[in-house]
C-alpha cells in the first residue's frame, strides 16, 4: 500500500510540475510576441520581420506575413528580435523596438540611449538575432513567348534571393533564356551573380562578387569573373535608393568557337537605383546600368544594363516587364554584332 501510495504522489507530483511548465510555456509564449497597433484601432499579433519599400513586414501569429504600409500604422511594439534600422538622414542603429507614446513613432532601445524616428523618416530595417542574425527574402519570376509564323518559342526564368546578416548583406540573383524551335533548344542567355558586402558605414560597405554570364547573341560561351568592391550609397529614402559600385575585376572568356581568353582585368561602374509608389497601382522601378572598362584590352568597352517594372495585381503577385541589353565593342568572337537586347513580359512572386 505504501509503494501504491508513493507511486501515486509522485504521480500527481509528476502531472503538477507538467501542468505548472505547460501553464510557464504557454505564458512565455504568449507573451513573446510582437504587436502592431493601427490607425483605425486594430491590433495585432505576431511577429515584425521589418521594413522595405515603405512596407512593414509582419507575421501575424505564424498564420501569414503581411505587409502594411507605414501612414496606416499607429503604435510598434518588437520584443522578439534585436533591429538594425537605417533612416533617410544616413544614420543607422542597432537595438530593440519598444512602444512610443506618440503616433507613428518608432522607439529604439540602444545599448546607449533611446531614439525616436518617424516611421516615414525609416528608410530600410530588418530583424536579426544572437542565433542566425539574419533576414531572407527575394522573388521568381517566369514567362513564355510563342510565334506561330516562326514556329519558335522562348521562355525565361529569373529569381533572386538575399540573405540579410546584422551587418552584412548577401544576394544571389539569376537568369535564363532559353529558344525553342521543332528540333532545338538553344540557351541564348544565362546569368548567375553572387555578392556578399560588408557595411562599414551608411554611406560605404566592402565585400566580393563571383560571376557567371552567357550570351549566344555576342558570340560568348562562357564569362567567369571574379572581383572585389566598393558600394557607396547616394540616396537612401523609403521610397527611392540609388547606389553606386566600383572596384576590379578578374575575367576569363569563352566564345561560341572554343577559344579562350583567361586574366582579362576590368574596371566596373555601376549604377543601381529603386523606386517604389505605394498608393493604388503598387508600382515598382529597379534598374541597373554596368560599365566595364578593360585594363588589359585598352579601348574595350563593355555594358549591362537590367530595367524591370513591376505592377502588383495582388500582394506578392506582380506584372513584370523586364528590358535588357548588352553591349561589347569588341565581342569575345569577332562577330560585327555588338548589340544584345531584348523585352521580357512575365509573372513576378515575391517571398
Amino acid at each position: 500500500m505504501r509503494i501504491h501510495r508513493s507511486i501515486r504522489c509522485s504521480l500527481h507530483f509528476l502531472l503538477a510540475l507538467l501542468l505548472v511548465l505547460s501553464v510557464t510555456n504557454g505564458y512565455a509564449q504568449t507573451k513573446v510576441k510582437d504587436t502592431i497597433i493601427m490607425k483605425d484601432g486594430t491590433v495585432l499579433s505576431g511577429e515584425l520581420k521589418g521594413l522595405k519599400s515603405g512596407r512593414l513586414e509582419f507575421d501575424i501569429d505564424n498564420i501569414s506575413i503581411v505587409k502594411i504600409k507605414f501612414d496606416r500604422i499607429r503604435l510598434v511594439k518588437a520584443i522578439t528580435h534585436q533591429y538594425r534600422v537605417e533612416t533617410s538622414d544616413r544614420k543607422i542603429y542597432f537595438g530593440f523596438i519598444r512602444r512610443s507614446d506618440s503616433t507613428g513613432i518608432l522607439r529604439i532601445l540602444t545599448k546607449d540611449s533611446a531614439v525616436l524616428i518617424p516611421l516615414d523618416k525609416i528608410a530600410f530595417m530588418t530583424s536579426y538575432d544572437g542565433s542566425s542574425f539574419m533576414h531572407v527574402r527575394g522573388y521568381v519570376s517566369s514567362g513564355f513567348t510563342y510565334a506561330r509564323s516562326s514556329n519558335a518559342g522562348r521562355f525565361n526564368f529569373d529569381a533572386a534571393i538575399a540573405w540579410q546578416f546584422e551587418r552584412v548583406r548577401t544576394d544571389l540573383t539569376g537568369s535564363m533564356f532559353v529558344s525553342q524551335t521543332d528540333t532545338t533548344w538553344v540557351r541564348d542567355r544565362e546569368n548567375l551573380n553572387l555578392q556578399s558586402f560588408y557595411l562599414i558605414n551608411s554611406y560605404l560597405s566592402v565585400g566580393g562578387m563571383v560571376k557567371y554570364q552567357r550570351n549566344y547573341e555576342l558570340g560568348l560561351a562562357r564569362r567567369f569573373q571574379e572581383g572585389l568592391g566598393i558600394v557607396y550609397n547616394w540616396l537612401s529614402r523609403n521610397n527611392f535608393q540609388v547606389k553606386s559600385l566600383t572596384g576590379l575585376v578578374f575575367n576569363q572568356e569563352r566564345n561560341i568557337e572554343g577559344q579562350s581568353f583567361s586574366n582579362q582585368i576590368e574596371v566596373p561602374l555601376t549604377i543601381q537605383a529603386e523606386f517604389f509608389k505605394f498608393s493604388k497601382p503598387n508600382i515598382s522601378v529597379n534598374t541597373s546600368q554596368s560599365a566595364y572598362i578593360s585594363l588589359t584590352d585598352p579601348g574595350r568597352l563593355r555594358w549591362d544594363g537590367d530595367t524591370r517594372i513591376s505592377w502588383e495585381l495582388i500582394e506578392d503577385l506582380a506584372l513584370s516587364i523586364q528590358i535588357y541589353h548588352n553591349f561589347d565593342n569588341r565581342p569575345p568572337s569577332g562577330d560585327p554584332r555588338s548589340w544584345d537586347y531584348g523585352t521580357v513580359l512575365g509573372l513576378k512572386y515575391t517571398f
